[in-house]
C-alpha cells in the first residue's frame, strides 16, 4: 500500500515511516506528545464545575467572530477587552487583545507563529510554565473574564494551544467545550490572500494544521462542528444543533436576540464564494477532501474524527512542504 501511495505522490509528498504515520494519529505512546495525550482523555465534568467556557476554535478568515457574536448573544459572555474591528473585520474579531498578545509570546515560546504549518511537538504547558507565563495566563483569563458563569473564548491561535486552554481553564474551575468552525478552504486562502498577500498553497497549509489540530485536540470535549455557510443560511437551525449537542442550560432566544442575530449574520459577510475543490492530488484538493470528511463525520456525531485516508493526505503533504521551517513572514 505504501508504495502504491508514493507512487502516486512522487513529487508532492514524502511517505513516512511507519513510527511517524502512527504519531499522527497519537495511536503509538512511545511518539505521542504529552498534550496529545490529555488531549485524546475524556474529561470527568463534576459537580465542582460552576461556570462553562465555550471555546471557538478554527482557522483564521473561517467565520469565527461571526460565530462567536452569535454565542454571545445567545447567552455567553465575551472578554472585557475587545480587539476593535479593522478593514478586514469590519463587524469586530469579538477577542481579547491580551489574550491574543499572549499567544503570540506563547507560540514564539514554542518556536512558532501564527503562520508555522509545522507540529508543535513541545508542550505548550511545560514551556509556559518554565518561562513563567503560567500565572500571566490565569491572571489574564480571571481578569478579562470576572467569573462570569458562562464565557465565550475566540482567538484562531488557541486552535493550535488547546491542551493548554483545556488544563488552564479546568484548574480556573470551567467545564471546557468546544466549537469547532469550518469555512471552504479554497474561500480561506483567497481571504488571506486579500488581506496578508499570501500565496495559496500557504495559505492551504495554514488551514490543513489549525483544522487537524483543533480537531485533536478537543477529542474527549464536549464539541460541536459548524460550518460557516450554514451558519449564514440558518442560524436557528445550525445553533440549534450546536447547543444539543454541547448540552447544558442555554437561555431563551427572545424575539429582540434573534433579530439583533438576524441583522449580525447577512450574507454581506461572506467575501467569497468558491466551489469545494474535487479530485486530483494537489494540496486544493486534499484540503476539500478534508474540509468534506470533517463535515461528513462530525456535523451529527461530533465524537467521531476524520477519516484516515484525508488526514493522513494533508499530514503527508504538510511535512513534505517545501518551506523554510514556518518561521518566514508571510
Amino acid at each position: 500500500m505504501f508504495l502504491f501511495v508514493s507512487r502516486l505522490f512522487p513529487f508532492d509528498f514524502i511517505v513516512p515511516s511507519m513510527p511517524i504515520l502512527l504519531d499522527l494519529y497519537e495511536v503509538n505512546p512511545l511518539f505521542a506528545t504529552q498534550d496529545s495525550q490529555k488531549a485524546n482523555r475524556p474529561v470527568a465534568l463534576d459537580g465542582s464545575h460552576k461556570r462553562r467556557a465555550i471555546l471557538i476554535l478554527g482557522m483564521h478568515r473561517s467565520g469565527t467572530s461571526a460565530l462567536t457574536r452569535t454565542v454571545n448573544l445567545l447567552g455567553a459572555a465575551t472578554p472585557q477587552t475587545l480587539m476593535g474591528a479593522t478593514s478586514g473585520n469590519l463587524r469586530g474579531h469579538w477577542e481579547s487583545k491580551p489574550i491574543v498578545d499572549l499567544n503570540d509570546e506563547i507560540l514564539a515560546a514554542c518556536g512558532h507563529r501564527w503562520y508555522s504549518r509545522r507540529r508543535i511537538t513541545v508542550s505548550p504547558i511545560d514551556v509556559v510554565r518554565a518561562n513563567g507565563m503560567w500565572q500571566r495566563l490565569r491572571d489574564t483569563l480571571d481578569s478579562e473574564f470576572e467569573g462570569a458563569s458562562t464565557v465565550v473564548l475566540k482567538d484562531p491561535r488557541i486552535s493550535r494551544l488547546v491542551p493548554l486552554y483545556r488544563e488552564a481553564l479546568t484548574e480556573a474551575g470551567y467545564a471546557v467545550e468546544a466549537v469547532l468552525t469550518l469555512r471552504n478552504p479554497l474561500e480561506v486562502a483567497e481571504s488571506l490572500a486579500r488581506r496578508d498577500d499570501m500565496e495559496p498553497r500557504r495559505a492551504l497549509g495554514l488551514w490543513m494544521r489549525y483544522t487537524l489540530d483543533a480537531e485533536r485536540g478537543t477529542r474527549g470535549l464536549p464539541r460541536a462542528l459548524v460550518v460557516y455557510d450554514a451558519l449564514l443560511e440558518d442560524w436557528r437551525g445550525t445553533t440549534g444543533r450546536m447547543k444539543r449537542q454541547l448540552g447544558g442550560q442555554w437561555p431563551e432566544v427572545t424575539p429582540e436576540i434573534a433579530a439583533t442575530i438576524d441583522e449580525f449574520l447577512t450574507p454581506t459577510l461572506r467575501h467569497h464564494t468558491i466551489e469545494v475543490p474535487r479530485g486530483g492530488l494537489g494540496r486544493a484538493a486534499i484540503s476539500g477532501l478534508l474540509y468534506r470528511d470533517m463535515a461528513r463525520a462530525l456535523i451529527d456525531s461530533p465524537s467521531s474524527t476524520p477519516g484516515l485516508l484525508s488526514s493522513t493526505l494533508a499530514e503527508w503533504s504538510l511535512l513534505a512542504s517545501r518551506s523554510t521551517g514556518g518561521l518566514v513572514a508571510a
